[in-house]
């Protein structure tokens, strides 16, 4: 079933239900597999009918594109929230890294799903796109702000986003015993900062 008529709720109530059908939908699409999942096992997840979820979404596919925005936004508020104008870079980099790890650690069934889904959903890839390419955006603005050398500083901080990514991804996911990953972590945050410099006061 496909719904092409939704509506956006307007009072607080109806707002809370369907935030929280995209959360409970969210997260069982990623704990049972995206195509293990229908829409009247989110719907029971989250004490609803399947049509108040067809009145807010068209479809599961929809649900899971509003999860993934809503969780991007929460895996990267931390790293935001550490640059500002007295920003100690080395510590900050390491309360970055650690939150960014401990995100990927509680969400790994999410990171997996997504992961498999952007190799096969055309939308979902255009989210991560979108999203890498906003986040450092946002993070090329913020670095300019608090004083650090604006040149080349889209590069760098392309290159910064995806080094942290593959250091989280290699923590979570991979599990490399004859790797420290300790020295794995100290070697990304002297790379960024020789990457970044330190910045003007």
């Amino acid at each position: 079933m496909e719904n092409t008529k939704t509506r956006e709720p307007q009072q607080k109530r109806s707002i809370e239900k369907k935030n929280r059908i995209i959360e409970i939908g969210f997260r069982l699409m990623c704990e049972k597999g995206y195509q293990n999942t229908t829409t009247a096992d989110i719907a029971k997840a989250a004490g609803v009918s399947t049509g108040i979820i067809y009145s807010y979404f068209k479809d599961k596919h929809d649900i899971f594109i509003c999860g993934l925005e809503v969780y991007g936004n929460k895996l990267l508020a931390p790293i935001y929230s550490e640059i500002t104008p007295d920003i100690d870079i080395y510590k900050s980099l390491e309360k970055i890294i650690d939150s960014l790890v401990e995100g990927h650690r509680i969400f790994e069934n999410f990171h997996k799903e997504i992961g498999a889904l952007t190799m096969t959903d055309e939308a979902v890839a255009q989210i991560m796109l979108d999203t890498e390419i906003k986040t450092t955006k946002q993070l090329e603005v913020m670095l300019s702000q608090v004083g650090f050398d604006t040149t080349n500083l889209a590069e760098k901080t392309h290159v910064i986003y995806n080094l942290v990514e593959a250091l989280c991804h290699e923590i979570t996911f991979h599990n490399h015993k004859e790797l420290d990953y300790d020295k794995m972590r100290q070697i990304v945050i002297d790379a960024v900062i020789h990457i970044l410099g330190e910045p003007r006061k």
